[in-house]
């Protein structure tokens, strides 16, 4: 079994969520659902429902014990409120030892440098606990924010992908990138 994630950094303790989180995760997208419309798919009510969030931590949960899928969250060590959200999702193990990367961080939170501080305890985990070799991301080509932050944590652009994820309506264009375990 996997070894639970338990991350603190300066400025947040990052864990796996779980659904006793229900409500603070649907706090968080309710209050950033502006924010978030350009980067993820068409939201209606009932997403930002507790008892959807219920349902989606439970599946959370049931993935991590699967080792298909690892659902952070970074909580602020003042309030505890929930700060970003970070998966790695699509975990594969042999032969391709690999991961995808996602993550969004709220709106107040934004320009601070939080996500360069909170991202590299969890690659490092995912690299050292789950050994794996690869991890990959993708970000629309004008989320400029998100391109500077992956080139700064080691992640090599591999190309283009043309119409790859259903955002906001909308078959958006991403960069693909991707950075490999150096040990």
């Amino acid at each position: 079994m996997l070894p639970k994630p338990d991350i603190y950094t300066h400025h947040a303790h990052i864990r796996l969520l779980d659904s006793n989180d229900a409500m603070a995760l649907s706090d968080y997208y309710w209050r950033n659902r502006a924010h978030l419309r350009d980067s993820e798919p068409v939201r209606t009510e009932p997403f930002y429902a507790y008892e959807n969030m219920w349902n989606l931590l439970l599946a959370a949960e049931g993935a991590f014990y699967n080792g298909t899928k690892i659902k952070l969250g970074a909580f602020g060590h003042s309030d505890q409120q929930l700060l970003a959200c970070i998966d790695f999702s699509e975990i594969l193990k042999e032969p391709m030892h690999s991961c995808n990367l996602g993550y969004s961080i709220d709106a107040q939170q934004q320009g601070q440098g939080l996500m360069r501080e909170f991202l590299p305890p969890c690659l490092e985990y995912i690299f050292h606990s789950l050994g794996l070799h690869r991890i990959q991301a993708s970000y629309m080509v004008n989320n400029h924010r998100s391109g500077q932050l992956l080139r700064h944590l080691g992640f090599l652009q591999e190309g283009l992908a043309k119409d790859f994820v259903h955002i906001n309506g909308q078959w958006q264009d991403h960069i693909l990138m991707a950075k490999l375990n150096s040990n």
